[in-house]
């Protein structure tokens, strides 16, 4: 029976260990390989869906305005809605028309010169999105007096209810209209976007060279037959974006972007406004940087699986080399062994190739992935990567054996004895070549500012030497660490050898005259909890950068929008509330460009803006004192580029400036706007206005707003709250997606450590079990054989505890800052600062030892049991 089993199933049979160690790192390798770019493709979607479902509608819509009258409106009509369904390619859309009438006199001021006025409008959607208050929507009035509906605003701006009547005078024809006021309607709350361009009706009344009141909403029937005199009509496409993936956005942005030339031919008066290609074509770059930047750990891990694996296989021709030798000096080709050891290491991968899309869903839920069930289909794609990487696991679990196999027997009992002090890539000094392609790498990153590129056709890609950058950094930073070995074990063995003592003097002569045999576990080791290291620092700043993002973007714990009424006593009496102050938000001018103006009481402003201290070379309660300073000119604070202005424009009126402060950014505005902070009552002396409060800011005790915020929401007030705001920039998965991969590498990088520091212990020990069993038949106790060898590994593991921990915090320092980026894939403000968790690393580091040593304590009791007896026998059958 023995006989007819393949040789390739007895060769594995052989070396239970070593195979069982070669199916774990491939097992390992592959499910979290696959779980990783599931993980990446399924949050680069979910970005991409929730960042279309939230997008305001004055982005995602696409509006045709153009010129109508009565006879034309049904073919313009027509045109316009068959070029925006051509535009949007089968995306299911809906096209909404409205359209408003030339200008009237309000009743009574036909003779004044400059008179109040309303106007005529209709909309298609208004009845769906208002609720009628009193009275009835209009009926279709094609003679005579003219059905109107109002809304509630503007019905008590303009002093007339349900069923008034009026007459006005048109401004251009003169023409004198009756019209009934047949109901008054409310704009419901949840539809504000759609009518967020639209002033007048949201709000009754719109002021600027004329006062106007107003719509009169009227049906389209009415409108076109009595009131499309050249007017202007609009079409407002608005698309259902649930639907989109990824590869879809730049498809759809080229086909909307059409929608112009399309509209061209049959409607030359048309005009396109849309901001939905440049948001698809931000979402698509977007995407694709929080893919790139998910890949980092994934290629981390990569080197290190590969790494791991290499040391398993090389473990295992070490083993095999005299069989081999053996073999082939009795007519064994070299295709015959190579095909015996890629047979073998097939054996061992293709169960891991068919498990890990099975298992991948698995380890997702163990470290909170995206919500995938726990089980599911795998797909093809799963299935693809999962083939792809266990076939690379086999290669390199089969390559030493293959090159090996030209030996004969003699060339290996020769070689048998000598031991490498380097290893060959430290021999070639390919460490060093690998150090400039790193550093050309994370320069190159640090220059972009992501791992993406522009192509040679134009288009964006993923830039492979600025993706591969940090896990090169981390291999030659190890290596580079390897060469220290054998200076550091030659200081260790002069220093031990005059001091009495067994455990320590054997061990580090042990790790001195065979330096290579303790460099493959000590790189492996080094790798992973540099991976480790690096994963927690990246995260900690990842936490902190959306915290000062909030903070920046907030200005203040509570930034509450100013209502009529409000007062100071009203806000500080609320729970949790510290200090506050009035700020007036304005647009104004400086230089060639428009600026945003803060001004509040600048003996609160300590108290309550949050200014991150690197913001600002001076620190705030600096810069408020001298907000106070009294003199000719208006004293301000200025964001770095508007330093050499001098004059700052408001409402038309220049305002004498004097500078006395910069920062680099100014909270409570948008990412790299342009803005200038005054004191408020300095304000209100240099333009001689009475000034309001536009919004208040609030501080609140220990930075909790929730109580205070609780409260507002009952008021019904618009709150931006610093809290809120901070969880919405954390659950964002295109910002996000990053933090998700490196717990993944994390938690798969310490079983890489721990699986192949135990092999590697193990088959060392193994190998010197006659030198144990001598050693223990001379009466070396338990104690000194765990001496021997806690001094033994504990070399490697504090070698590469420490060797990991600084590698971690250059690679950090140098990568970091440049992958943490905003949602839409641009720098962060305020700039990222790097957070390097100390505690947690040094908890990692304990952790990892304690088990490294319990692993060690394990192999020694193990040895101890086996009596020297049968292990000095065993010799002799051999």
């Amino acid at each position: 029976m023995r006989g007819r089993t393949p040789l390739v199933f007895r060769r594995a049979l052989s070396e239970p260990l070593l195979l069982a160690a070669a199916f774990g790192s491939i097992l390992l390798a592959t499910t979290t390989l696959v779980a990783l770019m599931t993980y990446a493709a399924s949050v680069t979607n979910l970005g991409v869906r929730q960042a279309v479902e939230t997008a305001p509608p004055t982005l995602t819509s696409t509006t045709v305005t153009s010129s109508v009258k009565a006879d034309d409106y049904a073919g313009i009509d027509r045109t316009v809605r068959d070029g925006i369904t051509r535009g949007y390619a089968g995306l299911p859309h809906r096209v909404v028309s409205g359209a408003r009438s030339d200008s009237y006199a309000m009743p009574g001021q036909e003779g004044r010169e400059r008179p109040d006025l309303t106007r005529f409008a209709t909309y298609d959607d208004l009845r769906e999105r208002a609720d009628l208050v009193a009275g009835a929507w209009p009926a279709e009035s094609p003679a005579g007096t003219v059905e109107a509906a109002l809304s509630q605003p503007a019905a008590e701006a303009m002093r007339v209810t349900s069923g008034g009547e009026f007459a006005i005078v048109g401004r251009l024809d003169g023409s004198t209209v009756k019209v009934k006021i047949s109901g008054i309607f409310r704009l419901r709350a949840s539809d504000g976007g759609r009518w967020a361009g639209d002033e007048l009706l949201r709000n009754g009344t719109q002021v600027g060279d004329y006062t106007t009141y107003g719509p009169l909403v009227i049906p389209a029937t009415t409108f076109v037959s009595r009131f499309a005199t050249s007017v202007t009509a609009s079409w407002t496409a608005v698309p259902d974006l649930s639907g989109l993936t990824r590869e879809d956005l730049r498809p759809l942005a080229a086909s909307v972007t059409g929608i112009t030339a399309t509209l061209r031919g049959g409607c030359a008066g048309c005009t396109v406004t849309t901001g939905l290609p440049a948001m698809l074509t931000q979402l698509d770059r977007a995407a694709l940087v929080a893919r790139s930047t998910m890949l980092i750990p994934v290629l981390q891990l990569l080197v290190l699986a590969a790494y791991a694996l290499t040391l398993t296989a090389r473990l295992l021709s070490d083993h095999r080399r005299m069989e081999v030798a053996l073999l082939r000096s009795r007519g064994a080709g070299s295709v015959r062994l190579a095909a015996l050891a890629g047979g073998e290491a097939l054996l061992v991968a293709l169960p891991c190739a068919v498990a890990a899309p099975y298992l991948a869903p698995f380890l997702l839920a163990l470290v909170g992935g995206t919500g995938t069930p726990l089980w599911q289909n795998p797909g093809a794609t799963a299935f693809a990567i999962s083939a792809a990487v266990a076939l690379a696991c086999a290669v390199l679990l089969a390559l030493p054996a293959v090159l090996g196999a030209r030996r004969t027997y003699v060339e290996e009992q020769g070689a048998r004895g000598r031991g490498d002090r380097q290893g060959i890539l430290q021999r070639a000094g390919a460490d060093l070549a690998l150090l400039v392609v790193a550093a050309l790498a994370i320069w190159q990153l640090q220059r972009y500012g992501a791992p993406v590129t522009e192509t040679t056709s134009g288009d964006l890609g993923i830039d492979p030497l600025i993706v591969i950058g940090p896990a090169l950094a981390l291999l030659c930073g190890g290596l580079l660490g390897l060469r220290l070995v054998p200076l550091v074990s030659r200081l260790l063995e002069r220093a031990t050898t005059r001091r009495p003592g067994f455990a320590a003097a054997v061990g580090v002569r042990q790790v001195s005259r065979r330096p290579a045999r303790y460099s493959g576990p000590a790189l492996l080791l080094t790798m992973a909890v540099a991976i480790g290291a690096l994963s927690l620092a990246t995260s900690a700043t990842w936490r902190q950068s959306q915290d000062d993002q909030a903070r920046h973007l907030a200005g203040a714990d509570l930034r509450v929008t100013a209502q009529q009424g409000d007062t100071g006593d009203g806000f500080s009496a609320l729970p949790g509330v510290t200090a506050l102050t009035p700020v007036h938000r304005v647009r104004a001018s400086m230089g060639d460009g428009d600026v945003d103006l803060l001004a509040a009481d600048a003996a609160r402003l300590p108290e309550v803006m949050l200014l991150r201290p690197d913001l600002s070379d001076a620190p705030l309660a600096t810069l408020a004192s001298r907000l106070s300073g009294n003199g000719t000119a208006l004293p301000v604070v200025v964001t770095d580029d508007l330093a050499k202005e001098r004059t700052l424009t408001i409402d038309s009126s220049p305002v004498p400036i004097d500078v006395v402060g910069t920062v680099r950014a100014m909270p409570g505005t948008p990412a790299g706007a342009s803005a200038v902070l005054a004191d408020l009552a300095a304000l209100r002396t240099a333009t001689g206005a009475s000034v309001k409060a536009t919004e208040w800011w609030l501080a609140a005790s220990g930075h909790d707003t929730s109580a205070a915020a609780a409260a507002l929401a009952k008021q019904g007030a618009s709150v931006t709250e610093v809290t809120a705001l901070g969880r919405q920039l954390r659950d964002d998965p295109l910002a996000g997606g990053l933090r998700g991969a490196l717990v993944l590498g994390f938690v798969a990088a310490l079983a890489f450590a721990v699986l192949g520091f135990l092999v590697n212990a193990a088959v060392s020990a193994r190998e010197r079990r006659s030198e144990f069993a001598l050693l223990g038949a001379l009466g070396v106790g338990f104690r000194q054989m765990l001496g021997l060898l806690a001094v033994e590994q504990s070399f490697v593991i504090g070698l590469s505890l420490v060797g990991g921990v600084l590698l971690a915090a250059g690679v950090a320092l140098a990568v970091v800052p440049s992958i943490v980026l905003t949602g839409q894939a641009t720098a962060v403000t305020p700039p990222v600062v790097l957070d390097i968790p100390w505690p947690g690393i040094a908890a990692l580091a304990l952790g990892v030892g304690a088990v490294l040593l319990a692993v060690i304590f394990g192999l020694a009791r193990s040895l101890h049991r086996r009596g020297p007896g049968g292990v000095l026998r065993s010799g002799e059958d051999r």
